[in-house]
């Protein structure tokens, strides 16, 4: 019986460092003639890194953060960079049942920048849609809020 993580879901062990990663930070990667491998995001950003001759890519692990939203919730967000060869994606999400749910947020730069300040502006943004409130409960139920979609809500 496998350790289950404190998410909830059970760990997946890195083929590169071996190391038990939870299922959201792992991707297969390889091809059909090679064949594919179970990577956590670090070793993932370090193997593109390599075959896209990036040598200066900043492969940054960063903690969670917990934020308050308009209502008074705390939302505690994960993070998640993946180097996708010309761009470098910074996600941050909510872990619910061992899967990213509830808010998530994105921002997309180039390889070159610097990471931490991808992250500020992230965060930057996700204080700014944190406060507001986006649905309200209504007489069918909920419904969004001053009918203006800012995002795709599940």
């Amino acid at each position: 019986m496998r350790k289950e993580d404190e998410h909830g879901g059970s760990p997946t062990r890195c083929e590169a460092c071996g190391t038990a990663v939870p299922g959201y930070d792992v991707v297969n990667y390889g091809s059909i003639e090679a064949g594919y491998r179970q990577l956590c995001s670090q070793c993932f950003n370090a193997e593109v890194a390599s075959a896209q001759g990036l040598e200066h890519f900043e492969n940054l692990r960063f903690d969670q953060v917990v934020m308050t939203d308009c209502a008074g919730e705390a939302h505690e967000f994960h993070f998640r960079t993946r180097l996708l060869g010309s761009m470098v994606a910074v996600d941050a999400f909510e872990i619910k049942r061992g899967d990213p749910a509830g808010y998530q947020f994105q921002i997309v730069g180039d390889p070159d920048d610097d990471l931490l300040s991808l992250l500020g502006r992230l965060v930057e943004r996700m204080r700014r849609r944190l406060s507001v409130k986006h649905l309200v409960r209504g007489e069918h139920g909920l419904q969004i809020a001053e009918q203006t979609v800012r995002a795709r809500i599940d």
